[in-house]
């Protein structure tokens, strides 16, 4: 059908350089307005810009279907050589020809530059989808409310691990709570490697915390006006706190209440991070205690050094020793006044220095006629409590501090030494009031 239509109707073309896109485009559908009307669903193909001669017949062409012609998608690189594939006998050369010719415009640059869809997205757009269809902005904003979320769960899991702890704590005048007792080499290597995650952690959360303040401090696009007109330049990357007061026309007292919550919240992460857990060693008291009844006394401590082999504990208030000789299983006990511990000058004291070394075995000295009757007769933990405050006598100077039930006095007729020498084991100790503060700002952060 298309052989017997003649091209001397159509204009000619005048190929240049300088012809502009949609020139050539504008004539080439100038050329379907010469068609006769009753013949316009023929499908004609884009001309090309090369001319046949008189002599030599014209090419026939492929026929499209209709959903050929619908077809907005832009296949011409595609079909190329199967478009112009000419079915027209003739040498090779004719053959090459047609296959090395111009190629008609690409559809998508047929008609008018359009506006492309991406520029009307507004930069702070959310998308439809949770993670898919959002910008980078929004999967980062998403990203870092995720992370200070399970950081802050994961502190709340701490806590609730060691509440039981805390609450049934000896020392009521600190917060600290230890772990297992494990060897000092191992309880370091522990320590170095959770410090390393807490600071990496920390620097985390300070890294997102001045991603928001950033986001507080830099200007919206309806500030932008407001900015341009009052200053001339929109100071895009001068992230200065005082940018929402001179930078910002709306939104001020909301943005600086936000900004100094991410400050008021990031101080404590500067400060307790690194002394939210540390190691400490523990000290324990003799397991096997020895009783040793003697008819006399020397007061001179050095001598039981000496004769036992061991460390003597002499003080007036040592209640170890003193609870070893009162106490029915022989167990010692550590006072739970800290005045008492404090007052204690001897190895089981609080001002000793001393806690690398524990002892195996116990010796309490005492002179029988004295203390005999006083030996073993606590009974009950009840009993224990009461021998701590019942027996301790307290002078009106408060300079001799003693323990004293009867005639028997500690440190005058009762001693005590320490025998077979051993290293002390270490714990993980974690510091509750830090724990609790660096919970709440991490709460706060990830509510924001």
């Amino acid at each position: 059908m298309a052989g017997t239509w003649g091209y001397d109707r159509l204009p000619t073309l005048h190929e240049s350089r300088d012809q502009d896109i949609t020139d050539a485009n504008d004539e080439y559908h100038d050329t379907r307005a010469l068609l006769p009307p009753q013949d316009s669903q023929i499908p004609l193909r884009p001309l090309s810009f090369s001319a046949y001669s008189p002599a030599e017949p014209p090419p026939s062409f492929p026929q499209y279907t209709s959903a050929d012609q619908n077809d907005g998608a832009d296949r011409s690189s595609v079909k190329s050589f199967e478009t112009f594939e000419s079915s027209a006998t003739g040498s090779s050369t004719k053959k090459l020809k047609n296959l090395f010719r111009r190629r008609p415009l690409p559809r998508y640059l047929r008609g008018s530059i359009r506006r492309h869809a991406a520029a009307d997205i507004e930069p702070a757009r959310v998308g439809r989808g949770i993670w898919q269809d959002q910008l980078l902005s929004d999967r980062s904003f998403r990203t870092m409310a995720a992370m200070m979320s399970t950081l802050a769960i994961g502190m709340i899991i701490m806590i609730a691990c060691n509440s039981r702890h805390i609450m049934n704590r000896a020392n009521t005048h600190t917060t600290s709570v230890g772990g297992k007792t494990e060897s000092c080499k191992r309880v370091t290597y522990t320590n170095t490697a959770l410090l390393l995650l807490i600071n990496v952690c920390a620097t985390m959360v300070l890294g997102m915390s001045n991603t928001y303040q950033q986001i507080v401090t830099s200007l919206k696009i309806s500030d932008l006006k407001y900015a341009l007109s009052k200053f001339g330049d929109s100071r895009v990357g001068t992230n200065s706190p005082f940018n929402i007061q001179y930078h910002k026309e709306k939104g001020r007292k909301r943005a600086w209440a936000s900004w100094f919550l991410l400050i008021l919240t990031s101080m404590p992460v500067h400060f307790l991070a690194n002394s939210l857990i540390g190691p400490s060693y523990t000290q324990e008291l003799p397991q096997i205690v020895e009783w040793r009844p003697l008819a006399t006394v020397k007061y001179d401590s050095v001598t039981y050094a000496d004769r036992e082999g061991g460390f003597s504990v002499t003080d007036s208030v040592s209640f170890p020793c003193w609870s070893a000789l009162r106490y029915g299983s022989g167990t010692p006990h550590y006072p739970r006044r800290t005045d008492v511990l404090m007052r204690d000058d001897g190895v089981f004291g609080g001002t000793q220095k001393k806690f690398d070394t524990s002892w195996k075995r116990m010796v309490v000295h005492y002179l029988e006629r004295n203390c005999s009757s006083f030996r073993e007769t606590a009974k009950t933990n009840g009993d224990i409590e009461d021998l701590e405050s019942r027996t301790l006598v307290m002078p009106r100077n408060f300079y001799s501090w003693k323990y004293q039930e009867g005639g028997c006095v500690m440190g005058t007729h009762v001693m005590c030494t320490l025998h077979e020498p051993m290293s002390s084991k270490c714990r993980l100790n974690v510091r509750m009031s830090a724990a609790f503060v660096l919970m709440g700002c991490l709460v706060i952060k990830a509510v924001y």
